[in-house]
């Protein structure tokens, strides 16, 4: 399916707060460099934390990166639906050529997979051809790939290879952001206060947020004034949640998700998964720390973490040797990759031994208490003609 930008879901209209920063970093990053990481790269979150939206973003930023880019756009039901009419119709070789020559594969609601045998078979056959092709390939859903049933075990293995992040609910200054954009860009004048009593309403998401917005505008339309603070939850209390006489049952609602959120998440996966993004900012490989982060349990994070931090320091100090010899470093994929570190060392150990070989090839300089030199050392030293050269200009 093509993808047609929409100026409302861009990176500069998403809004960026604790629980989706991450997400919002590696997919930018995925959007300036498709194909070279986070491949695939799988944001899962709750319905309405914007998941959509950042798919689009990542979209639109790539096709203007890559102008010539082709981009497949499409929800999990759609490319289902495309797979089984090309089956029918007999063009399973073009709908296949199609995904290959794709630059970006984008599907949404992708937890629509579970249970689509022949799509699930299609994109697991296709698999690695997609990443030799560099198909950079981008999914959204509300469960991770592990949690999505009735899957092939091939698949959701390789699902779970690149990045998978999560977005969480929006917390009260992510939400006021939410309130006013979207009053801005509807045209939306609001009172003081107003946007900050809309935020605090227990609206469970965006979609919410937005139609308490709109609700207010067409209040104020309707009457020609202004909707005050002390208004919104008569206004609009019963469509975001609970209203303002229920204060203490939303106050237990977001107390419990909270907790919920912080079981959920695993913090030892958000800090590999930072620390991925920093090291691979800098240009450093982290297959490493890729591979703790898919690990079933929590790892020794620290030590993870310190171990790799090393090994890269190491990489490094190999690197600058490398470079104060006068070799080419950039172009080196060991010189990128902690894991080959012990392969950077020993290109250092074999450039300083290449050194000193020239070094000792080289004639030796003259030694400093003799005042004439042989015929063979002054060739070896370019002396040649030397003397007769001094001789005309002091003459």
């Amino acid at each position: 399916m093509k993808f047609e930008q929409d100026p409302r879901f861009t990176f500069e209209t998403y809004v960026v707060g604790p629980g989706n920063q991450l997400a919002a970093a590696a997919a930018r990053r995925v959007a300036e460099s498709p194909g070279t990481s986070y491949n695939p790269l799988w944001v899962h979150g709750p319905a309405g934390t914007g998941k959509t939206h950042l798919l689009r973003a990542v979209a639109t930023l790539a096709s203007a990166v890559r102008p010539e880019m082709r981009v497949v756009f499409d929800t999990a039901e759609g490319f289902a639906g495309r797979l089984s009419t090309a089956v029918a119709a007999g063009g399973l070789v073009a709908f296949r050529d199609e995904l290959l020559d794709a630059g970006l594969l984008v599907i949404d609601d992708a937890e629509a997979l579970a249970g689509k045998t022949r799509t699930q078979e299609e994109l697991a056959s296709l698999w690695e051809e997609i990443l030799r092709q560099n198909v950079q390939m981008v999914f959204a859903s509300t469960l991770a790939p592990g949690d999505l049933p009735r899957m092939n075990e091939a698949l959701r293995g390789r699902l779970a290879d690149g990045l998978v992040v999560d977005v969480s609910a929006h917390e009260a200054e992510t939400r006021l952001e939410i309130v006013r954009r979207h009053a801005a860009g509807q045209g939306v004048t609001l009172d003081a206060g107003v946007d900050d009593a809309l935020a605090r309403l227990p609206a469970r998401n965006a979609h919410e947020l937005h139609a308490s917005v709109d609700r207010i505008g067409a209040m104020q339309a309707r009457r020609g004034a202004p909707v005050s603070a002390a208004e919104v939850p008569d206004i609009v209390g019963d469509e975001a949640g609970p209203g303002p006489h229920d204060e203490f049952s939303a106050f237990l609602s977001d107390i419990a998700f909270t907790v919920g959120q912080l079981v959920e998440d695993a913090p030892w996966r958000k800090r590999l998964a930072e620390a991925i993004l920093r090291w691979e900012g800098e240009g450093i490989r982290t297959r490493r720390l890729e591979s703790a982060l898919d690990a079933d349990a929590a790892p020794d994070v620290d030590a993870v973490l310190e171990g790799f931090a090393a090994d890269v320091a190491r990489l490094r100090a190999a690197r600058e040797g490398l470079a104060a010899l006068g070799e080419k470093t950039d172009a080196s994929p060991v010189l990128a990759d902690p894991d080959r570190v012990g392969e950077a060392e020993a290109m250092l150990l074999s450039a300083r031994a290449a050194a000193e070989r020239r070094r000792a090839q080289e004639p030796a300089a003259p030694p400093v208490d003799r005042w004439y030199f042989t015929s063979a050392e002054k060739v070896a030293w370019g002396w040649v003609g030397l003397e007769d050269r001094l001789i005309e200009e002091l003459a």
